[in-house]
């Protein structure tokens, strides 16, 4: 079967999770204000950093797009250390959409979650006229953007790590002291390789991510920018404006991480509080309470037996089935499918009394375990992303955190830890980022905020924490959902667009969605 280890999504939700790109194709305006059509900018020498190379489109798009009048793309080339003007590049494709007729609007530049999520398969899909962003079906009313993350699979150079253990990765094993014998010596050998090559992996920051869609800007002739994020794609948002913030116009932020959260110190407890919530959900509800008793009790004694005896499971971690396993089932069921998690619950319990995993998985297990082959491949950029915007957090703050989530899974959440900081210890990533990168981001730019309610991944108190210190937010909770909101329904998917077209948010609609249990 098919795994996205654990411990990739939890880096990728730190990273600071997800592992959905998450990115919505909502229409609309823009703010109320019309900024200026694109500046030209002087076309930059061959060997001039940065420039955009649009010698040709790195794209596989659409039948119906058209180069030039409908799309225009190619390759923003910076450097990977702007300190170093005469160092190496990084060569980042990039696609600019078009509508019909031209507006002055202020562009959407749409930023990635993962860390280390691509456009590649997205943009095939996109016919002519319409937004590349994730619902699409959408019409271009102003220009849209998108932009691949430094050290993706899609960018040149990509901080590829091949054969860095089993597909489980470490915290997956109850002990993950023999796992890590093997994947840290393996992501050395991958730094090295890099280092010899010219790619220093220090390099590929959120910061640096946010000085390329500053450079994008720039060289495509925009006065300012709308940003649109998810997950990940926040944060990017976030240092964007921290360090360019006079050339933002709006943002939207869906589902919040920043390092002025500090991820690490409360990931734990972000798991543990939603498995708590979607049991008092089902708890509210008397068909769901009738069918699933005492289900928050019956979780904490789920990962107790796990803990005490874990399956037999050819193939698993270890070849068992452990409460590390259930943990990122059931975390992923609270962030993508809030509504399967009671019936995960009685089927997870049903492998327990039976002492075996079964032979075929139900679909629906299956479909949670699916995985995402452009985060493997480059794991060394997610290292690179979520070391660095964790890099305050100790190893005693790892080790008290744990202490925060009830005892059953404590032991899980302590394997997680431990394979984390090891991952770190090894990878060559930036440790001096300025103290300016982990204090709350202060803005009065005007900005949406949407949470979920069961999210584990980017928990609504996190949303609530960055929202304190942009005093022009709206703040949108939606009860039933978990991580990645504004495409998921009719309801978001109005809200984003009102937000985006200068008009006023009416919430209403996300209290009044109704959560139906299976």
């Amino acid at each position: 079967m098919h795994t996205i280890p654990h411990l990739r999504r939890v880096l990728a939700s730190l990273a600071v999770a997800a592992t959905a790109i998450g990115l919505t194709a909502c229409g609309g305006g823009g703010s109320s204000d019309s900024p200026a059509p694109p500046t030209p900018v002087p076309t930059p020498a061959p060997t001039q950093v940065p420039r955009l190379d649009e010698s040709r489109c790195p794209y596989t798009l659409h039948p119906s797009q058209q180069l030039s009048t409908g799309v225009r793309c190619g390759e923003l080339v910076v450097l990977q250390d702007r300190s170093n003007p005469s160092g190496p590049t990084v060569r980042i494709p990039f696609a600019v959409f078009k509508p019909a007729t031209a507006s002055s609007r202020a562009p959407v530049f749409y930023l990635t979650g993962g860390p280390g999520q691509t456009w590649t398969e997205v943009l095939a899909q996109v016919p002519a006229g319409f937004s590349p962003g994730f619902n699409g079906g959408a019409k271009l009313p102003r220009d849209e953007v998108v932009l691949e993350q430094r050290g993706s699979i899609a960018t040149t150079p990509a901080l590829a790590c091949a054969n860095t253990g089993s597909s489980w990765g470490p915290e997956s094993f109850r002990d993950p002291t023999a796992e890590l014998s093997v994947v840290l010596p393996a992501l050395q050998a991958c730094a090295d390789g890099l280092i010899a090559n010219g790619v220093q992996p220090r390099n590929f920051t959120t910061d640096d991510m946010a000085d390329d869609v500053e450079d994008l800007r720039r060289l495509l002739g925009y006065d300012k920018v709308v940003l649109n994020g998810v997950s990940f794609g926040t944060n990017w948002g976030l240092a964007m404006l921290r360090r360019h913030g006079t050339r933002v116009d709006s943002m939207v932020l869906d589902s919040v991480v920043s390092p002025a959260v500090f991820p690490l110190r409360g990931d734990a407890q972000a798991y543990d509080s939603a498995l708590s919530a979607l049991a008092a959900a089902c708890a509210a509800q008397p068909a769901c309470a009738a069918r699933y008793p005492g289900l928050d009790d019956r979780v904490s004694t789920l990962f107790d037996r796990l803990n005490a005896m874990p399956l037999p499971w050819q193939g698993g971690p270890g070849n068992e089935a452990n409460a590390n396993v259930a943990l990122s089932v059931l975390g992923q069921t609270a962030a993508f499918s809030p509504s399967s998690f009671p019936r995960l619950v009685a089927e997870l319990e049903r492998w327990v009394n039976a002492g075996q995993v079964p032979s075929t998985l139900p679909q629906f297990i299956e479909d949670i375990l699916i995985d995402d082959s452009s985060l493997r491949q480059t794991f060394g950029q997610l290292l690179s992303v979520t070391c660095a915007d964790n890099a305050t957090t100790t190893e005693a703050e790892l080790a008290a955190s744990v202490l925060q989530v009830r005892p059953s899974l404590r032991p899980a959440r302590t394997s997680v830890n431990q394979s984390i900081y090891a991952l770190c210890g090894a990878w060559p990533y930036r440790k001096d980022l300025p103290a300016s990168a982990f204090l709350p981001v202060t803005s009065a730019v005007k900005t949406l905020i949407l949470s979920g309610t069961f999210d584990p991944l980017t928990p609504p108190s996190w949303a609530q924490q960055v929202a304190s210190t942009l005093p022009n937010t709206t703040v949108v909770s939606f009860p039933t959902r978990g991580h990645s909101v504004q495409n998921g329904s009719a309801c978001s998917n109005a809200i984003v667009r009102a937000f985006l077209a200068g008009q006023a948010v009416d919430p209403s609609c996300a209290a009044a969605e109704a959560l139906a249990f299976e």
